[in-house]
């Protein structure tokens, strides 16, 4: 059974199809705020040991609270682009390739004018803002690598029966499982941060989008409820290991099996969902630009510094303030600056671009 392509020039980028399903694309858009969330909670702030959870338990609570709700968003991103099929074609590639470079540059020099001086080498700036260093963009590159690849995992898609597509995910997932989660026992998959996994992910939605097994047919409130239910089951475990043992970190991975199956159940919750609206698809398109530039290597310790500097120098109820008009103020920002960057991909390729059926 063949399915609709999602003619995307590379989710999470923006979308370029006839007919958007606005209810994805208001997905889209969640997923990035959990993104912005779980950088804020989890890669700006420590994970609360015993000694914090001892000194101020409600705010640990809330932490963890906040991390099991908002690591789902990479896993939903990647699902997005399962669920309708990636459809890799040379000028979508290269509007994501503009993307990059234009960010790269934008914040290359928006940290040069912040702080007076180039943050390190011009080698190493370029290596930067090309992704050939080790530490910049790590889902770019795992994305870009889940795009080249995409037609060979389409291919086994369109021709495994049904028992067959089951089987190849319960063995992968299986795979998964025990070697790059419970036992981490391979580098290469990585807590989730690796192609691998993101081929998992495709796959799965593939499969969910197509076959629709039978828990996809449930209810979306009880989609929400079991995603819901998800987050603070998780969440309670948590602060119990944490607490008394010191563990409970590998709940947040991005192969978690909880963090997975929180995800399949909100995009479940979503794609049942009616919304036709042209705000939430123009939105949408930009929403790669959010991760492009808080993530950014020259300027990601600006948005975490914050974060930081609120969390210890503020009340809990100023902290969560001043953190959600940070994350207004990035999300909306970047939006806007990405306008820029669709109008200058529009000049130069004379307005034939992947991005204008949107405007129909």
């Amino acid at each position: 059974m063949k399915s609709n392509a999602y003619t995307a020039p590379l989710p999470p980028g923006g979308a370029a199809t006839k007919r958007r399903d606005s209810n994805m694309e208001l997905l889209r858009i969640v997923a990035m705020l959990l993104i912005l969330v779980i950088h804020a909670s989890y890669r700006a702030l420590p994970f609360p040991d015993a000694a914090a959870i001892n000194a101020n338990p409600s705010s640990s609570l809330l932490q963890m609270f906040s991390r099991s709700a908002s690591i789902m968003g990479v896993d939903l991103f990647v699902m997005l682009s399962g669920w309708y099929g990636i459809r890799p074609r040379f000028s979508r590639l290269a509007e994501l390739l503009f993307q990059l470079l234009f960010f790269g540059v934008l914040c290359l020099l928006a940290e040069y004018a912040v702080a007076g001086q180039m943050p390190c080498s011009a080698i190493e700036a370029v290596k930067t803002v090309l992704l050939l260093d080790d530490g910049s963009y790590w889902f770019v590159k795992c994305y870009l690598g889940l795009y080249l690849f995409a037609p060979v995992l389409n291919s086994f898609v369109e021709h495994a029966s049904r028992r067959q597509f089951a089987t190849t995910l319960c063995l992968i997932f299986g795979f998964q499982f025990v070697f790059g989660w419970v036992f981490e026992a391979v580098t290469w998959l990585n807590a989730g941060y690796s192609l691998p996994s993101f081929m998992c992910l495709y796959l799965l939605a593939r499969y969910m989008h197509i076959h629709r097994p039978a828990f996809t047919q449930f209810s979306r409130r009880t989609d929400l409820c079991i995603c819901l239910g998800i987050v603070v089951a998780v969440t309670a475990v948590v602060f119990v290991a944490r607490w008394k043992f010191g563990l409970g970190g590998v709940l947040y991975f991005y192969n978690s099996p909880t963090t997975i199956l929180s995800a399949t159940f909100l995009l479940l919750f979503f794609s049942k969902l009616s919304l036709k609206s042209r705000l939430v698809n123009w939105v949408a398109i930009s929403a790669l630009a959010i991760y492009l530039t808080h993530s950014n290597n020259f300027l990601y310790r600006y948005y975490d510094g914050s974060i930081q500097k609120w969390f210890y120098g503020e009340s809990r109820l100023t902290f969560i303030v001043y953190a959600a008009l940070l994350i207004v103020a990035v999300f909306v920002g970047s939006i806007l600056i990405d306008k820029v960057r669709l109008l200058l991909w529009r000049l130069i390729t004379c307005g034939k671009t992947t991005s204008k059926p949107h405007n129909s």
